[in-house]
């Protein structure tokens, strides 16, 4: 991927990396003087400096300083004997003066380091010849047309790859890389593109060789080093993913901050170690305002999809939050998206195209996703739209990713009147003009997003308007880039006076902004399974399902806390992340408040979601995550009767156990601080009795003659058909 420049002489950094890109900015533009300032500037911070030298050299070449060029030039060779570059801007010097000999020394060393300097070749032939030195002379010139040869057959062929690759043709794109690899073994761009396409197809371990390679070469070389972090983030080997990114950093920090950043966010936080992401995430945010007017629509899409979808694990505050949504929004709506086209009258009743919603003509509703299929979204919206097909309604699928179809997915295609599947797939993406050309081709009159901004495309679709009334629901929060189209919760999760907060016009749901109507697991024996795990019958169990995103310090030292205060508890934890930062977290907290280590259990994942939900069978209450609460975890728990303690915030994320609770009508349970949190998980911990009063009105909450909100998805497609009318009507 481009990276940002950092060559402008206003860049913000001052380190000396930063510096020196400044003054060599500065040298471009003949600024000679502002040159030299910024490189005293960088030695005050970096005394042995070579490349800092070798600019203030170049300098004062261009000012016809000689004697000064090659006392710079020598000051870099003591600091660094093996700077070719240095030795190579010598050596001209040197011949300025007619130092010849002296010159042809500095030549030979500097292609001795680096032989493919092919300039050099020239000039020293040229001083070669000066002294008479013939046949010398034309050797250098027959190695100097060897590597000519050599070099323009390896920029034909790694040209020729990259044509390959844009076809569409990847075994040839990789034999000409190959072949470009053999005339120039040199060629860092070759072993990177090679790695990148052996990712995209699903070899990470024929990709790393390949991208470590590239960083051997060319250390400062920004898609290897991306698309490295990338195959470790996704790998068990988060160590590894940390080292990767901490080498991007450090190699590219200055250079490239941005894209650096935000891939430490992600890397951190998939870990477990959302401190160390948020200080990044912190430093990050420091320099927006003076990155963002010239971030390039990489950057852009990147902050927009992966800064603001990391925000909500590490802060809840809704006027900072909401702030930073704004400033990236605004950079993303400007530079990135396309504007809403026309939208198209509605058809005349009983024609094609856009229905009425009344009478015969049913309302058309398209339900946009990439997750109708096994996933926390499929799962939390096959039951709505089922009962909503079964209103006056027709129902059309947009899948806006290649479809990942699996046993969840016949629930949502064989209720649908019409699934569309994108075919355009440019560097391997769909195309979101294709996709909203459909929606609007099917004259659809209500769109249903469930992805948000955590599914990219999807704003880009929802941004264009191809349908007259645009909604996102469930899988993230509101994307905050139209006041023209909407966002479904309730009272709970966006209490009055919230509607400030959000660019989309809210939709309070009256009772819940979701309904389940349940979910399938492995049957177990509680008794077995407890003592499979080896816990007692007796012992409280405290369950915590965070991955590494939800998973933090803040959540550790009060689960631990709860512990201290509930004889023979334990804790059971389940999640993604790096194991040993989680038990190593958990052990901290154990040592500082003097609790054994030997009260938390280590649970590792299961293979299907319903053998994952035997854990509830082990459960007395299940600890929720904060900032960012649990979805589909918190459901589960309440639906296999499990008392939940959740920690209420100010975001919509945090809000989730909060409104989850309200929907089955359960107050016990709602904290407001970590302290009500504690106070609560103790509470629950020592009172059996109240644990199975909870459990008992949980059971009676899926009575179908009284059945709550949270597990009624009939009613709740029936007030959503409602509100879809009234906003079809508008």
């Amino acid at each position: 991927m481009p990276s940002q420049s950092s060559s402008a002489p206003n860049a913000q950094s001052n380190t000396p990396a930063a510096l020196l890109q400044r003054a060599e900015a500065f040298y471009a533009r003949e600024q000679y003087d502002e040159a030299i300032a910024v490189c005293r500037q960088a030695l005050q911070l970096q005394p042995d400096s070579a490349p800092v030298y070798v600019t203030m050299g170049n300098v004062a070449q261009a000012r016809t300083q000689l004697d000064e060029a090659v006392r710079c030039y020598a000051k870099a060779l003591e600091l660094d004997p093996n700077f070719a570059r240095a030795h190579a801007n010598l050596g001209s010097m040197l011949y300025k003066q007619g130092k010849l000999e002296e010159a042809i020394a500095s030549y030979q060393k500097a292609l001795s380091l680096k032989p493919d300097l092919a300039p050099i070749y020239v000039n020293l032939a040229r001083v070669l010849r000066q002294l008479g030195r013939e046949a010398d002379a034309r050797e250098v010139e027959r190695q100097a047309s060897v590597l000519k040869s050599q070099m323009g057959d390896a920029t034909q062929l790694f040209h020729r790859g990259n044509q390959w690759a844009a076809a569409g043709q990847l075994p040839e794109a990789i034999a000409s890389w190959q072949q470009a690899i053999a005339a120039d073994p040199n060629l860092a761009e070759a072993y990177s593109q090679i790695g990148m396409i052996y990712r995209h197809q699903g070899k990470p371990k024929e990709a790393i060789p390949f991208l470590e390679k590239a960083l051997e070469l060319k250390p400062d070389l920004v898609a290897a080093h991306q698309h490295l972090c990338g195959i470790y983030r996704d790998s068990a080997d988060l160590a590894a993913a940390r080292r990767a990114v901490d080498r991007y950093v450090q190699t590219c920090g200055d250079a490239d901050p941005i894209m650096a950043s935000i891939y430490a966010v992600s890397i951190y936080q998939v870990s477990g170690l959302n401190r160390i992401a948020l200080d990044r995430f912190l430093e990050l945010e420091a320099k927006l305002p003076a990155l963002l007017p010239n971030s390039n629509e990489i950057e852009t899409k990147s902050l927009y999809a992966n800064l603001l979808f990391a925000l909500p694990y590490l802060r809840d505050n809704l006027e900072q939050n909401y702030a930073l949504q704004r400033l990236i929004g605004d950079r993303y709506i400007s530079q990135i998206l396309t504007p809403p086209a026309p939208t198209p009258a509605p058809s005349k009743p009983g024609a094609k195209g856009f229905g009425s919603g009344t009478g015969k003509n049913p309302l058309k509703i398209g339900i946009l996703s990439k997750h109708f299929c096994r996933h926390s979204v499929g799962w939390c919206s096959a039951d709505v739209i089922k009962e909503l097909a079964a209103l006056n309604t027709e129902i059309y699928l947009y899948w806006s990713d290649r479809p990942t179809r699996d046993s969840q997915t016949p629930q949502f295609e064989q209720v649908a009147r019409n699934v569309f599947e994108p075919k355009n797939f440019p560097q391997g993406l769909p195309h979101a003009g294709e996709i909203a050309a459909a929606i609007r081709n099917d004259g659809i009159d209500i769109l249903l997003d469930l992805d948000s901004l955590s599914v990219q495309i999807h704003t880009e679709i929802l941004y264009q308007k191809p349908a007259p009334v645009c909604i996102s629901w469930l899988g993230f929060d509101a994307p905050q880039l139209s006041s023209q189209n909407y966002f479904i919760g309730d009272k709970h999760t966006h209490p009055e006076g919230r509607d400030a907060d959000s660019v989309e016009q809210l939709i309070r749901m009256p009772k819940t902004f979701m309904a389940v109507s349940g979910f399938q697991r492995v049957e177990a024996d509680a008794a077995q399974l407890r003592q499979a795990y080896r816990i007692s019958s007796d012992q409280v169990v405290y369950l915590c399902v965070a991955p590494g995103r939800k998973f933090n310090r803040e959540l550790v030292d009060a689960q631990v806390a709860i512990l201290k205060q509930v004889p023979d508890s334990i804790l059971v934890h389940k999640g993604q992340g790096d194991a040993q930062v989680v038990r190593q977290a958990y052990r901290e907290a154990c040592q500082a408040m003097g609790v054994g280590v030997h009260r938390i259990k280590q649970i590792n994942r299961f293979a299907t979601e319903e053998e994952h939900r035997k854990i509830y069978l082990l459960a007395d209450v299940l600890l929720d995550s904060y900032p960012y609460n649990g979805g589909t975890h918190n459901l589960e728990a309440l639906w296999f009767d499990v008392p939940i303690v959740t920690r209420r915030g100010e975001q919509f994320l945090s809000r989730m156990g909060y409104a989850f609770l309200e929907g089955v009508g359960i107050d016990a349970g709602v904290a407001d601080s970590w302290e009500e949190y504690q106070s609560w998980g103790i509470q629950l911990g020592l009172d059996a009795e109240l644990r199975q009063s909870i459990r008992d009105r949980l059971a009676a909450s899926k009575n179908a003659e009284n059945l709550a909100p949270l597990w009624n998805p009939k009613a709740f497609a029936k007030d959503l058909s409602a509100q879809f009318e009234a906003l079809h009507k508008r």
